[in-house]
């Protein structure tokens, strides 16, 4: 985590994500170690907060690697809402096209603006 914060002060976010975005291998066991996985990311935010205002920023990034480490195809997301005429923003992570380890359903309420990788379009 300590990593993904000191990169995002040098790269853009685009090349941090292309840094962090192994290939997925095939392996059945990389749903079983996520859970436990986030878990110590949400500790470890919870004593070292990134930002006051949330952490998912970064928690999204963390899990983002790990996940694809572990062989599964996640997508970043970054998604915006306006509240109180001000623009608010999140991070999250999708699994074939459901959300992957979000503790509620807030990302729900933000229109996408990143994907990572971006979603396949199919020629159907």
């Amino acid at each position: 985590m300590l990593g993904v914060r000191m990169a995002l002060r040098f790269v853009s976010l685009r090349r941090l994500l292309r840094w962090l975005s192994c290939r997925p291998t095939s392996g059945g066991e990389g749903q079983l170690v996520m859970g436990d996985t986030a878990y110590y990311v949400d500790r470890w935010l919870a004593l070292f907060p990134y930002n006051p205002k949330g952490n998912c920023f970064p928690r999204a990034l963390t899990l983002f690697l790990f996940a694809r480490r572990a062989g599964l195809p996640v997508q970043f997301n970054c998604g915006v809402m306006k509240v109180h005429q001000q623009l608010e923003g999140h991070a999250w992570l999708t699994l074939d096209g459901h959300e992957f380890l979000e503790p509620s359903s807030y990302w729900q309420a933000f229109t996408v603006t990143l994907s990572f990788p971006p979603p396949v379009v199919s020629s159907d």
